[in-house]
């Protein structure tokens, strides 16, 4: 999202910022003004728009004539133009999508920390003038805005290899990404479009032939593992207790489950292309 060059001096000029402590875990600042960060959040902010301009330029000229009235934001009408695309049999390719979505989540990322800082390096300044209790206050309602998902059970997209295990969002850091505590026992920061909540009124649509869904089988530790299927034949009866839906997993396997989960075409095809590259051959390892 931003040039080497860039990378380099923010490393050598941020690193003398702040130290974190390692016994009480907090950041204490050290020299907020060794960085520009006014001047930082500008290219950024000039980045974002380019790769966000990009983003709707290639989403729209993907469309039929007919649909096309003028480029859209792709984030803000994310469903409408995901189902358009799904219709149109994916003209483009969907590694671009997410490849600039990813950009432009790095780039939210930094601009988030570069604010953070701002504000700390003013709570600093504000602790000699007497505002100490209204600066408690904002970062209270700061954090409550920031962890609307905390304590949820969900199922996320491990960074490690990939698939898909149950967990508990520990909080939300920003807009775009979510600690999950997965129940086999570590600790990962994931993209929210690669979290789904399983507990509490989640909707339970019907299903159809060729729909895209995960389905739970058993990773090789033994714990659940939720890995991408298509459907392939629907329930007979239309009972929750016959409700079973004969399924085509990733790896060709046919099996029968009761309850699934929905999945967007754009995640399936983003999912098996990762998996495809991360690990080749061994994708038998999940029965």
């Amino acid at each position: 999202l931003v040039s080497k060059a860039t990378y380099l001096r923010s490393g050598r000029e941020v690193l003398p910022l702040a130290h974190l402590s390692s016994t009480q875990k907090q950041l204490s600042l050290v020299n907020p003004q060794a960085v520009n960060l006014d001047a930082y959040k500008k290219k950024l902010e000039l980045a974002l728009k380019t790769y966000e301009s990009r983003l709707n330029l290639i989403v729209w000229r993907a469309l039929t004539q007919e649909q096309r009235d003028k480029p859209v934001s792709f984030q803000e009408h994310k469903e409408a133009l995901t189902q358009a695309l799904d219709d149109l049999g994916w003209p483009i390719s969907p590694e671009d999508v997410s490849l600039l979505e990813d950009e432009i989540e790095t780039g939210l990322t930094f601009l988030q920390q570069a604010t953070d800082l701002q504000k700390a390096a003013q709570q600093i300044a504000d602790r000699g003038t007497g505002s100490q209790e209204k600066n408690e206050e904002s970062k209270a309602a700061h954090k409550k805005i920031l962890d609307p998902l905390k304590g949820q059970k969900v199922i996320a997209r491990s960074e490690i290899d990939g698939f898909y295990y149950p967990g508990t969002v520990a909080k939300c850091i920003h807009s775009k990404r979510a600690i999950v505590e997965f129940k086999r026992g570590d600790v990962q920061i994931i993209p929210l479009d690669f979290v789904m909540s399983v507990g509490g009124a989640v909707p339970c649509p019907t299903l159809k032939i060729g729909d895209f869904v995960f389905v739970r089988t058993k990773a090789e530790d033994g714990g659940d593992c939720y890995v991408p299927a298509v459907v392939i034949a629907t329930p007979v009866r239309t009972d929750m207790s016959y409700k079973f839906y004969t399924v085509l997993k990733y790896n060709n396997k046919k099996v029968s489950q009761k309850y699934i989960s929905t999945v967007s075409r754009l995640n399936y095809t983003v999912w098996n292309t990762q998996q495809r590259q991360h690990h080749g051959s061994k994708r038998g390892k999940w029965k």
